[in-house]
């Protein structure tokens, strides 16, 4: 019982967070149709809000299609070590972008070839890419926020202490 009490306590640590990414064709600073690219960045866990070394959300994955280019983990060209993730919330929506100090080829804050295909993205957390064929406009990644994607430290301290609880009487009823 105190095993799964725990477990339910830390439910998002094996759990992956997965932005959605849409790439549009336009440099308005909007993302709007007609969309010329999808993707996703993923990682396990979820580090809350702020801005994140890339290596610190390992396992990461990246996978996008732009045009009819793909870009993923192996096709980054930027020292990943170089490379953040600033994650905000706005209003129903949290988002993420990239910066860092790049050092890639591109001048991005990441950026990523697949043979003669390039994807780079603004420096310093904006919101624009720059692609082959091109492609250069504005990218949101994005997921929505649920009550469950942020958990309340109340509860999680309270299934802590109903853990302990639970673990207690464990120990009381074998002594007895």
């Amino acid at each position: 019982m105190a095993a799964s009490v725990t477990l339910a306590a830390f439910p998002l640590q094996s759990q992956a967070l997965t932005f959605n990414f849409e790439f549009d064709n336009t440099d308005d600073g909007t993302v709007t149709p007609p969309i010329v690219g999808t993707g996703t960045f993923s990682f396990n866990g979820d580090p809350g809000n702020g801005t994140f070394a890339l290596t610190s959300l390992a396992p990461f994955n990246f996978s996008y299609n732009i045009g009819t280019a793909t870009f993923t983990n192996a096709d980054i060209l930027t020292p990943v070590a170089n490379v953040t993730a600033i994650i905000s919330t706005d209003g129903s929506d949290r988002f993420v972008n990239f910066g860092g100090t790049g050092g890639g080829p591109f001048g991005g804050s990441i950026d990523f070839r697949n043979g003669t295909n390039f994807l780079t993205f603004q420096p310093g957390g904006g919101s624009f890419y720059q692609a082959s064929g091109g492609f250069f406009g504005t990218y949101a990644g994005t997921i929505p926020v649920t009550p469950a994607s942020v958990p309340e430290p109340t509860t999680t301290l309270g299934l802590l202490v109903l853990g302990g609880l639970g673990v207690r009487s464990l120990i009381k009823g074998k002594k007895a």
